[in-house]
């Protein structure tokens, strides 16, 4: 209930526009602050952002979260603070926990810190937010709010969807890349795999069956290589016939050899130009 009174109160405080500008505002803050922490702290450019370019939304939502769970406070600096350090701590916790239950990564752990809880927050972490809280309500929105507010709302809009024009660009752009760069690991893969099929056939050893076997199963699973499942898929076999042709009179030949480098040349080039699929997608 007092959720609901804060957020009707609050919300109606400023347009859409803006609300939508606040949010790119704290989203390229929290960047700023994040990646120049780790910058000094790693001693090296570090760009700590989820997404690809420079903003980290969690920032973003936790700075509008906290100005409204602190919005009925604001007279008293106490219960600014107390009331930012207990809605950052749950939204924290919350984070941490779906993210990692979503990508099996664990963005932040303060297991380290003492009275932690799971690793996703920490005492001194939430003390740490009770006073950017205090930062956030007295001196940073007041300054935003003044900022955005000297931007006419046609300029507000032209500027949200001009930003939104870019980043739909460079998504469109990062994702046709990253398909080129697939295919193209496909079509070198599947000519690796190829070559070195023929040597299999080729043996005349006990193995023969085995590795006609393989032969088969990587015939098989090309026929359904149309993502990166498949992909991963046929790397794997390809792995599995050098594997079963490493002890074999044919690991000596210049064709195996040549097939062998060129396969681990392929995966090292996809390795490098398609590292980050999921950040894409």
């Amino acid at each position: 209930m007092v959720l609901l009174f804060s957020l009707e109160g609050f919300m109606d405080k400023y347009a859409l526009t803006q609300w939508i500008a606040f949010f790119y505002i704290y989203c390229f803050l929290g960047w700023c602050f994040e990646s120049g922490y780790a910058t000094i702290k790693e001693r090296k450019p570090t760009n700590r952002g989820f997404l690809r370019g420079p903003y980290i939304p969690i920032y973003a939502f936790g700075a509008i979260f906290v100005l409204i769970i602190t919005h009925n406070f604001q007279d008293n600096i106490l219960g600014v603070y107390f009331s930012g350090m207990i809605a950052a701590t749950i939204l924290e916790y919350v984070t941490g926990y779906v993210m990692e239950k979503l990508f099996k990564v664990k963005y932040w752990d303060y297991s380290d810190h003492k009275l932690n809880l799971n690793g996703y927050i920490s005492f001194s972490s939430s003390i740490a937010w009770g006073f950017l809280s205090i930062l956030l309500t007295y001196f940073l929105q007041v300054n935003v709010s003044r900022f955005v507010s000297k931007i006419s709302e046609q300029n507000l809009k032209t500027a949200i969807m001009v930003v939104n024009i870019i980043l739909s660009i460079k998504a469109a752009f990062s994702i046709a890349k990253a398909y080129a760069a697939l295919e193209k690991a496909k079509s070198e893969f599947s000519e690796v795999k190829e070559k070195l099929s023929i040597i299999a056939g080729g043996l005349l050893t006990g193995t023969q069956n085995k590795l006609i076997g393989i032969k088969d199963s990587v015939a098989e699973r090309m026929s359904q290589a149309n993502d990166m499942l498949s992909l991963s898929s046929l790397k794997s076999e390809i792995e599995n016939i050098i594997s079963s042709l490493s002890n074999t009179v044919a690991s000596k030949t210049p064709t195996f050899l040549e097939q062998k480098i060129k396969y681990e040349v392929a995966r090292e080039k996809l390795s490098l130009s398609f590292p980050k699929i999921g950040k894409v997608m």
